[in-house]
């Protein structure tokens, strides 16, 4: 593979690396779980509506606005609240939630209510052993009841799926993508899932309107949607739509590390499994193994 992540490279020595972590022992009650996690990002705290006309939907975000702590929730109320609807529609369909990216648990937490609800498992995956343990442990903290049916893996999707491509248990999952960003990356996530489609309901992307000031940067998740499903996928808007281009908080015009939202494009994309077909990989060239840019490391002999 000649294109290589550093930042995948910086964790792939941890010895859980490419396998589920074992669940790690509480926190001590006076620590913050995002002071577990190797990356910096200003926090925030969002909180959800908690007077719609869904008393499920109401009973979780009661729950996670009351967590004390502030977080770095990454994406917007409307594709939080889409992507319980989904769920809810889905009920009995979808078994098993992936999250690819994790980051400080913004999503998790509510996956993690929505397994109660609706008798889920979820996974979730994610390259920073330190962010796994800190969504872990603000779960345990909101919802401590929904931890025995959440599984931790170290590692990138590719390496997710090698873990579970022969698992009878992995079927009718929806995978949620809101890690890396940049195309290649993306791009190999997405070409991963083909080893599992059959077992796939559904995948719902971010970001898809996320642009970069910085061209080396490479951040195009819908780019990366186009080159494994082609330029127009059957897909559903997930999250909110800004009418034209947008900038968020902070944002310095001349700073290279700046990103913006594009206009007219939606945050996010639900794509049904059934409804699309891959046009790359292709069956006849390649292997999972050529989309794993780190393998699992070896377990040492005792």
């Amino acid at each position: 593979m000649s294109f290589r992540d550093p930042f995948v490279e910086r964790f792939a020595t941890h010895p859980d690396w490419g396998r589920f972590m074992p669940p790690p022992p509480p926190l001590p009650a006076d620590r913050n779980p995002i002071d577990l996690v190797g990356v910096d990002a200003p926090l925030t705290r969002l909180k959800r509506s908690e007077t719609t006309d869904d008393p499920i939907w109401n009973g979780i975000a009661a729950r996670i606005n009351a967590y004390p702590l502030r977080t770095s929730d990454q994406c917007s109320e409307q594709h939080y609240h889409d992507v319980f609807d989904f769920l809810r529609i889905n009920n009995g369909v979808v078994r098993r939630v992936v999250e690819c990216g994790v980051f400080h648990g913004g999503l998790s937490v509510q996956l993690a209510g929505c397994a109660l609800a609706s008798d889920l498992s979820i996974d979730l995956v994610d390259v920073d052993p330190g962010a796994l343990l800190a969504t872990w442990h603000r779960i345990a903290r909101t919802f401590p009841e929904a931890l025995d049916r959440v599984r931790l893996f170290c590692g990138e999707l590719p390496n997710y799926v090698q873990a579970v491509m022969h698992d009878p248990a992995f079927d009718n999952a929806l995978v949620h993508h809101d890690g890396s960003h940049r195309f290649n990356v993306v791009m190999r996530d997405l070409s991963a899932l083909y080893f599992v489609r059959k077992r796939v309901h559904a995948l719902i992307i971010q970001d898809t309107h996320l642009r970069h000031s910085d061209p080396d940067n490479g951040c195009f998740v819908d780019a990366a949607v186009a080159a494994v499903f082609g330029f127009d996928p059957h897909y559903q808007p997930i999250g909110v739509t800004f009418p034209g281009t947008t900038f968020p908080v902070g944002y310095v015009p001349g700073e290279r590390h700046n990103v913006y939202f594009q206009g007219g494009r939606p945050e996010g994309m639900m794509i049904p499994f059934a409804e699309n077909t891959f046009l790359y990989p292709h069956p006849l060239i390649h292997t999972i193994d050529d989309f794993v840019q780190c393998p699992a490391t070896p377990r040492a002999v005792a």
